[in-house]
């Protein structure tokens, strides 16, 4: 193998890769959303788009897997970038001329294509890795993820860096997204296929691809579906994101444009830091019991508090309303932005922390697959029913209280998965490549031996 092909393919290149498809579609995605509903001045209409496209991931994500483990994961990672730029068009002609019909099909589109990435995209992290990497290499594409963010949000922040009032974001904003999102096609071509992926110890990654039939893995979906460890994590996989759409909420009625741009800037950076920090100490020396018990632990923690300082503020925003706060407001600013810029650590410890343990139950390659759409399937209806709440619901109050609730009921099953993590560790993707030379030799000789034996009774037959 050439020294390109050697580098190109190695797996952590290949996490870069991934990263960046995330980067442009998800991330840039994430940090127009951040902007609070999308920067538009009523979050009706981008509730209501977003409850469209969480609902259809939630219905498509199973098929997407069976589709995966057809015809590859590349196929489906290049088939996930293309319907995310009609979601951002849709806000960009939504701004312009306050049009809504392209908000809703942008939707639509984004969430075919979202499915097939989403889904897709955790199967290159949890197949493509070793568990002695796994935890920087989930690290890695969820920082790159937070990376479009950063981008996206010192571009927002520069262009509406004078716009102290409530309100839309720059048009000048949506260009530049956009553009930035047409770049995630390309980059999904560079994509390997996993038996492609070059590691250092010799050994081959392997395949995902079966023959089963639709009914045999819509079969294999519903086992995977019913393992307990599985149905174990789908509370907090459905209700660890539930939060984020009360937060939208409170940064739309409460702040500024150019403040909601800083929220965005500031929850990119934050993310990237602690997905490469909790990456490199879900790979530490330490047993792997302890790891997940700890990172799980203070993933609780830190959202508790989170919820608790969310009820003081909305406490404190019913007796003094506030409509567009902004840095130049002084103590008032500080105490009602700044305390939710930490609290965002709880979020990505808790979402990291699932990947991590999901990639440590020694599911097969192509279990990995349906695995990971179940997750995501989830994940994308807890989202749904959040932003439906947050339509019908006018009381952001009442929206928290939800979250809060939902979540604390998530917490003992996913305590009892965290306590049943296992110290020994059984690399199941991984092909011995050595050993199945050395077993070929043996094979064939035994198979001359029996056409051998086979000939000469039919001779003895025919005489």
């Amino acid at each position: 193998m050439s020294v390109f092909k050697r580098y190109f393919r190695a797996s952590l290149t290949q996490a870069v890769i991934i990263g960046f498809v995330s980067f442009t579609q998800p991330g840039i995605w994430s940090a127009i959303a951040n902007l609070g509903a999308g920067g538009l001045q009523t979050t009706g209409t981008a509730n209501t788009a977003s409850a469209v496209l969480f609902g259809i991931m939630f219905l498509l994500s199973p098929f997407c897997s069976v589709f995966i483990n057809k015809f590859g994961v590349k196929p489906a990672v290049v088939a996930g970038t293309i319907g995310f730029v009609f979601w951002s068009s849709g806000l960009y002609l939504n701004s312009k001329t306050g049009a809504q019909w392209l908000v809703i099909v942008g939707a639509t589109t984004c969430a075919i294509s979202a499915s097939f990435l989403w889904v897709s995209e955790a199967v290159v992290a949890l197949n493509y890795s070793t568990d002695g990497t796994k935890g920087l290499f989930v690290g890695i594409w969820q920082a790159l993820n937070k990376f479009g963010g950063i981008i996206s949000g010192a571009v927002t922040l520069a262009l509406n860096r004078n716009t102290e009032t409530a309100g839309g974001v720059s048009l000048k904003t949506y260009i530049v997204l956009i553009a930035i999102q047409c770049l995630g096609l390309p980059v999904s071509l560079l994509l390997a296929k996993p038996e492609q992926i070059y590691r250092p110890d010799g050994k081959k990654t392997k395949s995902n691809i079966t023959n089963d039939t639709f009914i045999q893995s819509l079969g294999k979906w519903k086992d995977a579906f019913l393992k307990k460890e599985v149905l174990c994590l789908l509370p907090m996989i459905t209700f660890n994101l539930w939060y984020g759409t009360w937060f939208s909420n409170y940064m739309t009625h409460h702040f500024s444009v150019r403040v909601r741009a800083l929220n965005s800037l500031l929850s990119a950076l934050i993310g990237f830091a602690v997905d490469i920090l909790l990456g490199i100490f879900l790979d530490l020396k330490i047993k792997r019991s302890l790891r997940a018990r700890w990172s799980y632990i203070l993933g609780v923690v830190l959202f508790t508090i989170q919820h608790i300082y969310g009820f003081y503020m909305e406490s404190y925003f019913n007796k003094h309303p506030q409509s567009s706060l902004d840095w130049n407001d002084g103590s008032e600013y500080i105490k009602a932005f700044l305390p939710f810029q930490i609290f965002k650590i709880a979020g990505e410890i808790i979402f990291n922390w699932l990947y991590w343990i999901i990639g440590s139950l020694n599911f097969e390659p192509s279990q990995v697959v349906y695995v990971s759409s179940i997750i995501r399937s989830f994940e994308s209806l807890g989202q749904c029913f959040a932003f439906v709440v947050g339509t019908v619901n006018s009381s952001d109050m009442t929206n928290l209280a939800v979250s809060a609730g939902l979540f604390w009921l998530a917490v003992p099953s996913g305590l009892y998965v965290t306590w049943k993590v296992s110290d020994e560790v059984i690399d199941t993707n991984l092909i011995d490549e050595e050993e199945t030379i050395e077993k070929e030799p043996e094979d064939d000789k035994v198979e001359q031996i029996d056409i051998h034996r086979d000939s000469k009774d039919d001779s003895g037959a025919s005489v």
